[in-house]
């Protein structure tokens, strides 16, 4: 079977890259020994996975926790669908079109969008959709991972039935099988990923390079896997020298056989992504990266704690015992293969250190949505975690040998005692299996009825309402194009290169885009030219990025009436008997000087900017105002009444409001909450006790707190208020509303 298969693998890629060498070229007697091999193969362990791998998929396609079963037309994430929509296009146009006639760069995996049209396009003529395509293929790609995945261990363990146990697993772990019928491309990307080191660990550079290319196109993470890979093959070469010489014949056809295929592919979608974006990098990857550092510790270990707790295999108590059989398996296959084995080994390291280091993560934001950049994964930790547990069995087997009691009736004890200890360790990691199984299940079909409900639900609702030329921009960049049949920007910039770094409603007006359809917040409901016209909602939400659709109808014309931006529209402060003594109008240059940040000794830690934004307060009004943002600490002094309290408030980006710790003259009176709004300017107060000031200016400082998605500040205005009697009685100037209107910010 392995020579068998290698030679089927040879031949596929012999023909993709036209190689006719000697060495290479196949002959017909060839390809028919290849299938004489394969009819004489024992394939019941083949069966028994494939069933294995059928039926979990199966409780998943039907499972109804929801109140509907996905089956074959709904995908439990939006991502699939925008799969989809490059997929159609290539079925129907070859092309990799969002916007028909408009190529884009919105696929994370070009190659599943390619497979997929591909095979749509063959099959589809048989009556079969493209979400059941893809979801068949995705099985498809499943059973192939178990049973490379049975190969591997078979032949590192010399063990077939371990080889197959390991199989079994994969087919039956709840995060794989969630995978697989998930529309997206994790199984391909594990399936070549597994070939890739596999070749690899056989010295078959030739055909380990084509399948890294095919890596890099499956997911932009293949290209740590490759760099792993690359640098493993040039020490290998180094180590195995046995002269001193920097480069010879040999290194270089090596290099060229590992590196080539990917230089050649990767290149030419690195080209295609240039003359989108001007980056060699897909909008995918552009628009979801943050800046996270060469080496940020505390995100990965969220990963590691949220994701690997999150598997089976590793969560609860099993995650020590699971883990150290990990560790065992990697220092085992390290040491027993040296550098051919080192990619295998590191896969997992590499793709975690991906995830880590693009986007911050909490150890408590698992869902599908994240997950899926490490499910390609499990198999390899499955073909570790089984050949751990083999490595410690043979230790146990060695102690047994060597200090086993010579008194047989303690030998038997000792013998019983390590069998236990064997078995519960084993059984650990499959304690979680079938309520994982169930949970995950569940979560499959609220998933995917959370789609089709708010996604396809408002694509169905702009195909049937919207005029055909109308221009709309969408949150949700996949079933609202691929139903909606309407020319889509995306907001978020996934799948529209114009949009990436944008603010999505700065982008609609630059582009006067007629219809905006987003998952409501504050930023959307204030937008000052929105007119909201249908809404859809869903009652639990697990996937999406709200629990509400709105769709806003933009009026461009709409004239609106606009306030006065240093008055506190605040109707719960407004209520209070408070006069305000003093203003500070940050962001803006040209302020009143008495409210000017230099009247007012403005200072700012941490990498600060100065922001303008314009939207709805209030139903009858519209804000125009500037913020500074700050990451550590905002400090000014202001005007104040020894002994008395001080009332400070704020307005502030209501969708951004965090905690602020507050400090007078360097003492600290407490943590300030900043409370939710309804729209987007914000404004709330924080009383200071009068025990906290001592004079008639102090020094007030307000540092963030950081937490979760919130690790800045921002504000746009300050009032400093005392209560009236106060005033009256200390004789201090007060701050009429007529001279609060006195602003300086221009007006439309």
């Amino acid at each position: 079977m392995q020579i068998a298969t290698h030679r089927l693998i040879k031949l596929i890629f012999m023909a993709s890259t036209s190689q006719h060498t000697t060495e290479t070229q196949v002959t017909g007697s060839q390809l028919t020994n290849v299938f004489r091999r394969l009819a004489r193969l024992d394939w019941r362990p083949y069966t028994l996975i494939a069933a294995l791998q059928i039926v979990t998929a199966f409780v998943f396609l039907v499972n109804s926790g929801s109140g509907v079963s996905s089956w074959f037309d709904k995908f439990p994430l939006d991502d699939g669908w925008i799969h989809m929509v490059y997929a159609r296009s290539f079925a129907e146009n070859a092309q990799l079109w969002y916007n028909p006639g408009v190529p884009e760069s919105g696929m994370t995996s070009p190659l599943w969008a390619i497979v997929v049209g591909s095979t749509w396009a063959i099959i589809g003529m048989l009556g079969l959709g493209i979400v059941a395509t893809a979801k068949l293929l995705g099985v498809i790609f499943a059973i192939l991972a178990g049973w490379l995945t049975m190969r591997i261990v078979w032949k590192l363990s010399r063990q077939r039935r371990l080889g197959v146990f390991a199989g079994v697993l994969v087919a039956v772990e709840p995060s794989y099988a969630f995978a697989a019928v998930s529309g997206m491309e994790v199984q391909l990307f594990s399936i070549v990923s597994l070939a890739a080191m596999w070749m690899f660990l056989q010295g078959r550079l030739r055909t380990t390079g084509v399948l890294f290319a095919l890596m890099i196109l499956a997911r932009p993470e293949g290209y740590i896997i490759f760099g792993i890979a690359v640098v493993t093959a040039v020490a290998r070469r180094m180590w195995q020298r046995d002269r001193l010489e920097l480069v010879n014949n040999e290194d270089i056809r090596e290099l060229v056989a590992l590196i080539g295929p990917t230089l050649l592919l990767g290149g030419a979608w690195a080209v295609y992504n240039y003359t989108i974006n001007g980056t060699p990098w897909p909008n995918t990857y552009l628009a979801k990266h943050q800046e996270m550092g060469v080496l940020p510790l505390g995100n990965i270990f969220n990963v590691l704690q949220g994701y690997f707790h999150h598997l089976s295999f590793f969560s609860g108590v099993a995650f020590p015992v699971t883990m150290l059989a990990v560790l065992i398996g990697a220092v085992w296959i390290l040491r027993t293969y040296s550098f051919a084995g080192a990619p295998l080994v590191f896969l997992p390291v590499g793709m975690t250190y991906a995830v880590g280091s693009a986007f911050p993560l909490t150890e408590n934001t698992w869902n599908f949505f994240t997950r899926r950049y490490l499910d390609a994964i499990i198999p390899i930790l499955v073909i570790l975690m089984i050949l751990g547990f083999l490595r410690i069995w043979q230790k146990f087997h060695q102690w047994r040998e060597t200090r086993a009691p010579i008194d047989q009736r303690e030998a038997h004890i000792f013998n019983f005692g390590l069998n236990i200890v064997f078995v519960a360790a084993v059984i650990l990691p499959f304690l979680a299996l079938p309520s994982d199984l169930q949970r995950l299940s569940d979560d499959y079909s609220w998933n995917s009825k959370n789609v089709h409900d708010i996604d396809v639900g408002m694509a169905l609702w702009i195909d049937e309402n919207l005029p055909e030329d109308a221009r709309i921009g969408v949150g949700d960049a996949g079933a609202m194009r691929f139903f909606g049949n309407r020319y889509t920007y995306d907001l978020v910039g996934l799948n529209t290169a114009s949009a990436i770094g944008r603010p999505p409603l700065e982008y609609a007006e630059e582009n006067k885009l007629d219809y905006l359809f987003v998952f409501r917040s504050i930023y959307f409901d204030s937008w000052e030219f929105a007119d909201p016209v249908y809404t859809i909602e869903v009652d639990r939400n697990t996937i999406l990025g709200g629990s509400q659709m709105r769709a806003y109808a933009a009026d461009y014309e709409k004239v609106n009436e606009f306030v006065d931006s240093t008055a506190a529209v605040d109707t719960e402060l407004l209520k209070r008997q408070i006069s305000v003594i003093d203003i500070l109008d940050t962001g803006n240059g040209v302020a009143i000087p008495a409210y000017s940040e230099a009247a007012h000794a403005y200072k700012l830690k941490g990498a600060g900017g100065v922001v303008e934004r314009t939207f709805r307060t209030v139903l009858s009004g519209v804000i125009k105002d500037e913020a500074t943002t700050f990451a550590t600490s905002e400090q000014f002094t202001a005007n104040s009444v020894p002994g008395e309290l001080l009332i400070v408030a704020k307005r502030y980006d209501a969708a951004l409001r965090g905690t602020l710790k507050v400090f007078a003259d360097d003492v600290e009176v407490g943590e300030w909450e900043l409370s939710d709004k309804e729209f987007f300017f914000g404004v709330d107060s924080f009383d200071i006790p009068g025990s906290y000031i001592t004079s008639n200016k102090t020094v007030l400082r307000f540092d963030v707190v950081p937490f979760p998605g919130h690790t800045t500040g921002n504000s746009f205005m300050w009032w400093i208020f005392v209560e009236n009697s106060v005033a009256e009685e200390s004789g201090i100037d007060v701050i009429e509303a007529s001279d609060s209107s006195k602003n300086t910010n221009e007006v439309p």
